[in-house]
């Protein structure tokens, strides 16, 4: 059905441009801004600590769940981001600085619960297979809102001011909620407050049953072991990827044209790896994505040797994208079958959050281990981290949690 397809994907990459712009305004243009005004650069990096609401959104998540609708929720929080991005504009262009990390601080827990409301949302308007033949869509069009808000209102904040860059950031928020309003369909949510019985019970109750049904599934020790580890080489890599590409003489326009590329490489991975799982299954293809994407690895590896001419970096970064892609779209898939329909929102926000641990603390580590170590036996290390869930994949369900 060509129509309902591309009504799909219409929704898909407005619903993920919300998603990925207040992250870009939280983590690239933060960032950028704090740099411009020379702050310490221990001010610049307490912007990573901003992070933490999405680490933490696992304990506030059950309200998504328990009361009104997640498409009611994505729309109402994405003109709630729009509007606190107006307030923060004025703060940012007055270097109000404790103002303006409040302001932030109250942005990045709106933004953690937004995620929530978005990622639940995409659970229950789509079915299984739609769940996976667009989670390209999803990666695609959450990177355009990196490449809107870190380069293009970054841009425009060098030539104008940011109060316009932050300012235009709230307007096209409010924009996007406004025309999700208008086109994002409408599903039938299924209450996680009602009881099997049709009657309703105390939120308190299904607040806690919330975490109690995420953790009775089966084999769970295994789930969040391989949750854990699945991209945690992967994320390693990526960490200390541009100094590397810096040491073996890539220059900061070369190392750009890269970053596009590498982008372009990791979408087209994700939109391909989607279609395949939706089109024979994730039991087919978990084990050899997983294989595919931590084998990648060791190319850097190879890299760190400096072995390789320009073209020849070109290739092993397009293909080592390439497999991160596709390995990215088994792992969401993969976090989405652990969620049951009644839990779909905080579900999957306990699945994120052991991501986003695992990625905290391989960034934090990551510098460190590549200055004791060296660049090659660092990415020997980063593999060696990813072979706990290449054992793992064995193990762990592949068939969806139970509805």
């Amino acid at each position: 059905m060509p129509d309902r397809r591309a009504h799909d994907i219409v929704w898909t990459v407005s619903s993920y441009l919300g998603e990925g712009l207040p992250w870009s305004v939280l983590h690239q243009m933060a960032t950028e801004y704090f740099t411009a005004a020379r702050v310490p650069r221990s001010q610049v990096g307490y912007t990573s600590a901003l992070h933490l609401a999405v680490t933490l959104k696992f304990l506030w998540s059950p309200i998504v769940d328990l009361f009104s609708t997640k498409r009611r929720w994505m729309i109402a929080l994405q003109l709630v981001l729009g509007v606190l991005l107006l307030g923060i504009a004025p703060l940012a262009e007055a270097h109000a600085f404790g103002w303006l990390w409040l302001a932030l601080a109250i942005f990045a827990v709106i933004h953690a619960t937004h995620d929530v409301a978005c990622d639940g949302f995409y659970l229950a308007a789509l079915d299984p297979r739609g769940q996976a033949l667009y989670s390209g869509v999803r990666v695609a069009a959450f990177r355009a809102a990196m490449v809107l808000g870190g380069g293009g209102l970054v841009y425009l904040a060098g030539r104008s001011s940011w109060l316009y860059a932050f300012g235009l950031a709230g307007v096209i928020m409010a924009v996007l909620s406004g025309a999700n309003a208008l086109w994002t369909p409408r599903p039938v949510e299924q209450r996680a407050s009602d009881a099997a019985g049709g009657g309703r019970r105390p939120w308190s109750a299904s607040f806690l049953d919330a975490y109690r049904t995420f953790f009775a599934q089966p084999r769970i020790g295994a789930v969040l072991a391989f949750i854990f580890f699945f991209r945690i080489g992967d994320i390693m890599m990526f960490a200390m990827a541009k100094p590397l590409l810096r040491d073996l003489g890539l220059d900061t326009a070369t190392r750009g044209l890269l970053t596009g590329l590498g982008t372009a490489v990791t979408i087209a991975g994700s939109l391909l790896g989607g279609a395949l799982i939706a089109r024979h299954g994730l039991e087919r293809w978990l084990v050899p994505m997983a294989f595919l994407q931590n084998g990648a690895i060791p190319l850097y590896i190879l890299l760190s040797l400096g072995w390789f001419s320009t073209g020849g970096i070109v290739a092993i970064v397009a293909v080592e994208q390439l497999a991160a892609g596709i390995g990215n779209a088994a792992h969401t898939v993969f976090l989405m079958q652990r969620c049951r329909a009644q839990f779909s929102a905080s579900h999957y926000a306990f699945a994120t959050a052991v991501v986003a641990l695992a990625s905290t603390l391989a960034g934090v580590a990551s510098g460190h281990l590549n200055t004791w170590l060296g660049s090659p036996l660092y990415f020997t290390f980063a593999f060696v981290c990813s072979w706990p869930s290449l054992v793992l994949v064995f193990y762990v369900p592949r068939e969806r949690s139970p509805a």
